[in-house]
């Protein structure tokens, strides 16, 4: 299998809002409802986010012109990866894309296993700014 994988959900929202959305890490409880339990600001810029592995520290690097929604990770189990995301607009609202490249240090099921709820999550963030005026 790949060790790279893009997840894209179409969602009926506009790009900035959904952009807007997603680059407030406080909201991620409500939609990454498996990897995200709790989102608290940190340090230099991360947010502390309580999750099913411990306690991760994420920093977004956005850049909201270009639709940029880059997260980097520091993961107590699989250690620093980036995730790279992107919201674009779309002929009905906007695309969020996300891009998972498994780390070295973690094994296949795992990963592919966590690629699997993050489309439930995309499914749910989907959800949430379909279903509430914005």
């Amino acid at each position: 299998m790949a060790s790279s994988v893009t997840k894209t959900i179409n969602i009926q929202a506009s790009p900035e809002r959904v952009w807007e959305f997603l680059n407030d890490l406080a909201n991620w409880p409500q939609w990454a409802i498996h990897n995200v339990f709790s989102a608290t600001p940190g340090e230099n810029g991360y947010w502390n986010m309580e999750g099913p592995r411990g306690m991760q520290h994420v920093k977004m690097l956005s850049n909201k012109e270009f639709g940029i929604l880059d997260q980097e990770f520091n993961d107590p189990v699989e250690g620093n990866w980036l995730v790279p995301c992107r919201v674009v607009a779309g002929s009905e609202g906007a695309h969020f894309m996300m891009t998972f490249t498994k780390p070295a240090a973690m094994p296949d099921e795992p990963f592919y296993k966590a690629v699997e709820l993050i489309e439930q999550e995309m499914g749910k963030l989907k959800e949430l700014l379909e279903s509430t005026p914005g």
